[in-house]
């Protein structure tokens, strides 16, 4: 309030006229311009469903309350004149009982991830499903499609895969040995590689849902079909389509007769569900895999390839180290940070055991300039 008072005759004077801002601030607000009513705050009043509240003077001024109004009758005038029944408003927007227990419901059924899992395959009728085996070892499902070694090879195949507007596959090679399989397989035997292309919107689901760093430390159940099964109808949600069908409807008009009759057309879940493939046989099945050589578009952030190297218990997996009770930290509370050099460990996970999602680096205790060693790592 530097620029208060440069003349006595705007200070005190103005305290006691109605529509003026009378706290001694050196300011004379005059009627005309007080707070225009198109930006006053709207409360939402109570209905017969809600407990009665009290309105607050805070809640249209900052810091001011009502000891404040009853001693300073300058501030009561500036009320009335700019906040006109604020009184009888209430002092927080407040919402009728039923409203309140659909909320509360909401927030009780809120989904976990296993539930999102299941009600994607309820609205895809083709998702895979995981058996017990695998699920509750933290894996989930992939979809690929064998690549033709006569059409899709090369360079400009490959490009015209990856710009398919209604499907768009990125290639990639599984490779890799599997000593566990039946019949063992080997790296170093040209059977071992398989020419393979993956939807994009596999890989773009997994990348939202676990960053691109942690996508390619995961453990997943790739199945494998026929490059002819491709169809991007195995790959959409029928919920959509049934959320759009609702509005699809038609009006006939008949000027004669001066009536107007609604007719349902056919609705884009009914259009869909026709012109859903049939069904279709996978030739590799649930085959554990690791994704590797993600190559994405710096710009774009469009994928180039997308590798897959086969996996076994024996085989060791990179888990991605996240730091845990950071706020028990002296160092850390003062604004210090880990300098992490390792961001990845490798490890050997038994067979049938859980595969964890990162390897926790315990931070309580510690201080400026300490080394975080081995002994910190916190393994499930």
């Amino acid at each position: 309030f530097a620029m208060a008072s440069t003349s006595s005759r705007m200070m005190i004077r103005s305290l006691g006229r109605r529509g003026t801002l009378g706290l001694g601030l050196g300011l004379d607000v005059p009627r005309r311009n007080r707070l225009p009513r198109r930006i006053r705050p709207r409360m939402l009043s109570g209905t017969s469903n809600t407990r009665p509240l009290y309105a607050q003077p805070s809640q249209y001024v900052a810091g001011v309350t009502m000891e404040q109004l009853e001693n300073d009758p300058s501030l009561r005038d500036y009320f009335d004149a700019n906040f006109g029944n604020w009184r009888e408003e209430p002092d927080a927007f407040t919402l009728p009982a039923k409203e309140k227990e659909k909320e509360e419901e909401e927030e009780e059924e809120e989904p976990s991830g296993d539930d999102e899992d299941d009600a994607a395959n309820a609205s895809n009728p083709h998702g895979i499903i995981l058996p017990p085996s695998l699920a509750s070892r933290n894996i989930r499902p992939l979809v690929a499609y064998l690549r033709e070694p006569s059409r899709e090879e090369g360079s400009r195949s490959c490009r015209r895969l990856r710009s398919d507007p209604l499907l768009p596959l990125i290639p990639g090679i599984l490779h890799g040995s599997d000593p566990t399989a039946s019949p063992p397989i080997y790296s170093h035997e040209p059977s071992s590689k398989l020419s393979v292309k993956t939807p994009w919107f596999e890989i773009q689901r997994e990348i939202d849902r676990h960053h691109y760093d942690h996508f390619t430390s995961r453990v997943y159940a790739l199945t494998v079909f026929r490059a002819e099964d491709a169809h991007v109808g195995y790959h959409k949600s029928l919920q959509n389509a049934a959320q759009r069908s609702e509005k699809q409807i038609a009006y006939h008009v008949d000027q004669d007769a001066m009536t107007v009759t609604s007719a349902r057309t056919p609705s884009a879940l009914d259009v869909e569900m026709a012109n859903l493939p049939k069904e279709r046989t996978p030739l590799l099945e649930n085959v554990l895999v690791i994704p590797s050589d993600l190559q994405l578009h710096p710009v774009a952030h469009s994928a180039f390839c997308l590798n897959y190297r086969r996996y076994h218990p024996t085989k060791p997996i990179r888990l991605p180290l996240r730091p845990i009770n950071e706020e028990e930290s002296p160092a850390i509370k003062r604004g210090g940070f880990l300098l992490m050099v390792n961001k990845f460990v490798e490890c050997l996970v038994e067979e049938g055991a859980v595969i964890p999602e990162f390897i926790g680096v315990e931070c309580a205790g510690l201080r400026a300039k300490d080394v975080v060693r081995g002994e910190r790592l916190v393994v499930p």
